[in-house]
């Protein structure tokens, strides 16, 4: 396995083309993403005022989404860490956090700060793994299942939780690494790469959550849950 800063520094390299990384991710992630998006977000959960996305990396949602991010990728407007971010309190109308909280060593404080710079019934966007593998960026520390979502954003109200990415893409993942955990021999360079490749070769097997998303009791199997919550 790479370390951490070597992980980053890849990631960052490709994301300086935003709609390139973005589409080999679509297509050859271990991830078939359905539910609530962050755009279906925005429209759904329409409001006046500032929306943030935090966490954002260089992807734009839209033209008036204020991007923060803790490094300066291209289209970040704001360069600050998700636990001190330069806003003034109850400022902000939508909160985007798209599959950030588990990079964060303490996400409670996380989403105290989210809770802070939230106007009174502007909403909050959370998307996390469940069931899904360790995976640095650039570490990762945390995992929720659907009541420990409830548990996190117990001071907000609880709007809905659904499933992001299904059971065939916990599967998918987890062959991607297993596969590489074995062929990798205990060479941690080689784990990293073949990760990647094996990608390539598994990828296929997430298309069955086109179906499978929509099966009952699929949440509980998910690899990434999304919730949306209300500040009270």
């Amino acid at each position: 396995m790479m370390s951490s800063s070597n992980k980053d520094i890849l990631r960052s390299f490709f994301k300086r083309w935003p709609r390139f990384y973005y589409l080999i991710v679509i297509v050859f992630s271990p991830v078939m993403f359905g539910g609530l998006s962050p755009k279906k977000f925005l429209k759904k959960y329409y409001k006046i005022g500032k929306t943030l996305n935090i966490g954002s990396g260089p992807r734009k949602l839209g033209p008036n989404i204020i991007n923060v991010d803790i490094y300066p990728y291209k289209g970040v407007d704001i360069i600050a860490d998700a636990l001190s971010i330069p806003i003034p309190d109850e400022s902000v109308s939508r909160i985007i956090s798209d599959n950030v909280l588990e990079h964060i060593a303490d996400p409670k404080l996380a989403v105290a700060e989210i809770h802070r710079i939230l106007s009174p019934g502007g909403y909050a966007y959370i998307c996390t793994p469940f069931l899904y593998p360790f995976h640095n960026s650039p570490s990762d520390y945390q995992r929720w299942t659907k009541e420990g979502l409830r548990e996190l954003m117990k001071d907000f109200e609880i709007l809905e939780i659904g499933l992001r990415a299904g059971p065939f893409s916990t599967l998918d993942v987890t062959l991607c690494y297993l596969a590489a955990t074995i062929f990798s021999f205990g060479y941690e360079k080689l784990y990293l790469i073949l990760v990647n490749l094996f990608m390539l070769v598994f990828w296929p097997v997430k298309l069955l959550d086109i179906i499978f998303n929509y099966w009952p009791g699929a949440i509980n199997m998910a690899a990434v849950l999304y919730c949306v919550a209300k500040k009270k």
